[in-house]
């Protein structure tokens, strides 16, 4: 059910159970079952005339009690899609989930060469962009705990990750106050990561902002995206810092 309504959070439109169904690669039967359960419990409208579902404004009330600052005033999202619009790339806003930094809101791009980024992606916190953000304030005691940790549950294929490796990024972040990341993850892909002012999340969670693109691109833009970001927090979360 919350692969549903983080598929609505994505297309921000009302959609039929067919292109639900495919968009999630679920079989249509259950997929119009949960729909039709979620619709019941006040979560989704349905409109007949067109047969489609879009997310009702309970949902927008979701989680509401959890925070009194830019989250529930909206200041948060609104300097997401300025950046959106000001960038041109893949604005992510993450969170850590144990070893990983995972998406907690996404805008795509807008511009036709792009990398699909859902929400809900997760990336190693230790060897990420918005991981290293979001550990940047990290004592250097819990980085090598944490590498040893990532190395003995990350999927086969991941090539084991150098501790040095990882204090040279933070001490990359914590000096120029970004990380650039070229290709970390994604080949050609880059990404450029900025951690939140604190107190944003009520228990004092991290979180951090990202653009991403091409990298060749990004490595032209880097210093214009990197003061478009700084300019965006002073503007829309400076209350917070």
């Amino acid at each position: 059910m919350l692969q549903i309504l983080e598929m609505f959070d994505e297309i921000q439109r009302e959609a039929r159970v067919s292109e639900i169904a495919e968009r999630l690669n679920f079989p249509q039967s259950s997929t119009s079952v949960l729909l039709k359960c979620l619709a019941q419990m006040g979560y989704l409208d349905y409109d007949a005339g067109s047969r489609s579902f879009l997310p009702s404004p309970r949902v927008a009330l979701l989680g509401a009690w959890l925070d009194k600052g830019p989250v529930r005033d909206g200041s948060l999202v609104r300097m997401l899609e300025h950046l959106s619009e000001r960038t041109g790339g893949t604005v992510i806003l993450a969170a850590r989930n144990a070893i990983f930094s995972q998406y907690v809101h996404v805008l795509q791009a807008r511009t036709a060469m792009r990398f699909h980024v859902p929400t809900g992606t997760r990336r190693l916190v230790v060897w990420s962009a918005t991981g290293t953000a979001l550990l940047a304030d990290s004592p250097d005691a819990e980085i090598s705990p944490l590498v040893r940790r990532t190395n003995a549950e990350a999927m086969a294929e991941q090539p084991p990750i150098q501790v040095a490796a990882v204090m040279a990024n933070l001490a990359r972040v914590r000096r120029d106050g970004h990380f650039f990341s070229r290709g970390l993850v994604t080949p050609g892909a880059g990404s450029i990561a900025v951690p939140l002012p604190k107190r944003i999340d009520r228990k004092g969670r991290p979180l951090a902002v990202a653009i991403s693109g091409l990298v060749d691109e990004f490595e032209r833009r880097e210093a214009h995206i990197v003061a478009t970001i700084q300019d965006a927090i002073a503007r829309f979360l400076v209350h917070m810092d």
